[in-house]
């Protein structure tokens, strides 16, 4: 009598619960799917869009963006010289030591 207000779990009910679970899984997945679809098909967009806007001669470019693009190319100069400075002293430093263990 105290379970009479219960309803137990009959096999047919077991069953759809799992189908109900396996059918969520699959949706899951295949939402994931569309969204890594959607993030790559705005992506394309968003370059073809910033390249083709390029192109027209009416454009303006964010003002920031340029001097932003000027500094980096300032610093990328900056760093190739120092690496051609860095290798010639190293090369230097080689030299030396040869020269070093020779005198001895």
């Amino acid at each position: 009598m105290l379970n009479a207000g219960r309803e137990t779990s009959s096999p047919g009910t077991e069953l759809s619960e799992n189908q109900a679970k396996t059918e969520k899984e699959r949706l899951i997945e295949e939402l994931q799917l569309i969204t890594e679809e959607r993030n790559d098909l705005r992506d394309r967009l968003r370059f073809l869009t910033e390249r083709s806007m390029k192109n027209r001669p009416h454009f303006r470019p964010n003002p920031y963006y340029e001097d932003l693009e000027r500094m980096e190319e300032a610093v990328m100069s900056i760093l190739h010289n120092l690496e051609m400075e860095n290798t010639e002293i190293h090369e230097n430093n080689h030299k030396l030591k040869k020269e070093i263990t020779f005198s001895r």
